[in-house]
């Protein structure tokens, strides 16, 4: 039997140029996919349930280009670090404190936390297997939330450090788990956990990330890129040009003049990128992801999303570290607006008045969605509500004190609503979150298991010294 959802009297927000915003409009989802969109439509003769959304923003689900899940379980811990401080204490200490177990939570929590934000799909840079057993947990975790995305299986080693007072009950980076390990383990992963691999027929999908482009020999990273497109990785991401750590490696660069772009690649941050640079992605078809509140906090540059969009780059939004923020979409947005408009503004502080404010919202709104869809190769299926797409929706209800009344949509959406209005999201069809509550989770006994583990590795951490070694990413 089929099954559908009817979505009436909706303000509507395709972020699709050939239907623009309707209000009062309808949408018909039969079996995961937008069936039709029209005004008075009906549910004919399939069976299934209807939602009123009167006084409510439907909107495409958002796309989340870079993120690192597992730090979910320590969220708060850099809200005041730049990066090299991120790198001594996430890296070096937090990264090796994290058993199978600890992956598996963390992941599965991130997952059903975007869900509850409105994110429908995303990108995990995994850079926390530091064994098998991680590996097959993280995959479990992500799987078992149920969002859309690609698991990228990240080549970063996190060092032993077994000389911590109390993580002896840790399993980090193992004797042998070194980069041959690592490439056996990554096909064994392609291969048992996504025999399929195809985003038309599987929710999560298999990517990869090298270990660290900035820190690598040109050979090593065309290595480790031919193996991955070897082993049939959807996407492959990676961290560049990150303003004053990029040591003007020009990583694209290289890459484009030795022929190794092409629309499997996607850069995050980028903020250094070179004019030439940002016209090899663009020419290449190659995704960028930017991520404002870390770029922004931790020295890495202004973000590059607007001036690398203005040349036909696809620009996406990412979350990346929750340790750090929220998995708020919504506050991205609204960060990287006003920015940009900020940065504008003074170019032509004492010379003249800022009437036209650029860039306008819509642009922010389409890179969460259309342009996030398009950087990672899944425009064809989500990104914008057009018929024949799959239903990744968000339903806002706008009848509270902070979203009354709705006069400009993507106004209500990006600047007066918050988490607390998103009340349904839908992923393939399937309601994930209804009522403002994310659906088929036991959250006190979650909620539980995540404080526990938390508190374990945080105390842990705070016996353990920096390791002495040069900065690296």
């Amino acid at each position: 039997m089929s099954s559908s959802i009817l979505i009436k009297n909706a303000t509507v927000i395709t972020v699709d140029d050939s239907i623009g915003i309707k209000t009062n409009y309808d949408i018909l989802i039969l079996d995961g996919v937008i069936k039709e969109m029209g005004t008075n439509l009906s549910p004919k003769d399939v069976v299934g349930e209807v939602i009123d959304a009167q006084n409510c923003l439907v909107s495409p689900g958002f796309v989340d280009t870079h993120h690192h899940l597992w730090q979910q379980l320590i969220r708060g811990v850099t809200t005041d670090w730049s990066l090299g401080n991120y790198v001594e204490n996430i890296r070096n200490i937090y990264g090796s404190l994290f058993t199978p177990e600890d992956v598996y939570t963390a992941n599965y929590f991130a997952g059903l936390d975007l869900i509850n934000n409105g994110i429908t799909t995303v990108i995990d840079h995994c850079h926390i297997l530091n064994s098998s057993e991680h590996t097959d947990a993280s995959i479990k975790g992500l799987k078992d939330a149920g969002v859309r995305g690609t698991w990228c299986y990240g080549f970063y080693e996190n060092p032993e450090r077994s000389d911590i007072p109390g993580s002896n009950h840790n399993v980090s980076t193992p004797a042998g788990f070194d980069h041959k390990a690592r490439m056996e383990d990554a096909k064994r992963a392609r291969e048992q956990h996504f025999p399929d691999n195809d985003p038309e027929t599987q929710l999560l999908t298999f990517g990869a990330a090298p270990t660290e482009a900035e820190r690598m020999t040109e050979g090593s990273l065309k290595e480790e890129i031919d193996f991955f497109r070897s082993i049939g990785a959807r996407v492959i991401t990676m961290h560049v040009a990150m303003g004053c750590y990029d040591l003007n490696h020009q990583v694209v660069q290289h890459l484009g003049d030795n022929k190794y772009l092409g629309k499997d690649l996607l850069f995050s941050h980028g903020a250094s990128f070179t004019d030439s640079e940002l016209k090899l992605i663009q020419k290449a078809g190659s995704g960028i992801s930017v991520t404002p509140e870390t770029e922004l906090q931790m020295g890495m540059g202004h973000p590059i999303a607007f001036k690398a969009a203005s040349v036909g780059c696809h620009v996406g939004l990412g979350i990346d570290i929750t340790n750090n923020q929220n998995n708020d979409m919504l506050a991205s947005m609204r960060l990287l607006m006003q920015a940009e408009r900020g940065k504008r503004n003074l170019e032509v502080q004492g010379k003249s008045v800022p009437y036209n404010i650029l860039p306008k919202s819509e642009e922010a709104l389409y890179m969460a969605t259309m342009g996030g869809a398009k950087s990672i190769g899944l425009d064809n299926l989500v990104g914008s509500i057009t018929p024949g797409k799959r239903a990744d929706l968000i339903i806002t209800r706008c009848d509270g004190m902070n979203t009354v009344p709705i006069i400009k949509p993507i106004g209500t959406l990006m600047y007066n609503a918050h988490i607390g209005n998103i009340d349904t999201v839908i992923i393939n069809g399937n309601i994930m979150k209804r009522d403002g509550k994310v659906l088929n989770v036991d959250w006190p006994k979650l909620r539980q298991d995540v404080r526990e583990r938390s508190a374990r590795m945080v105390e842990i951490a705070t016996k353990a010294s920096p390791l002495s070694q040069t900065f690296k990413l």
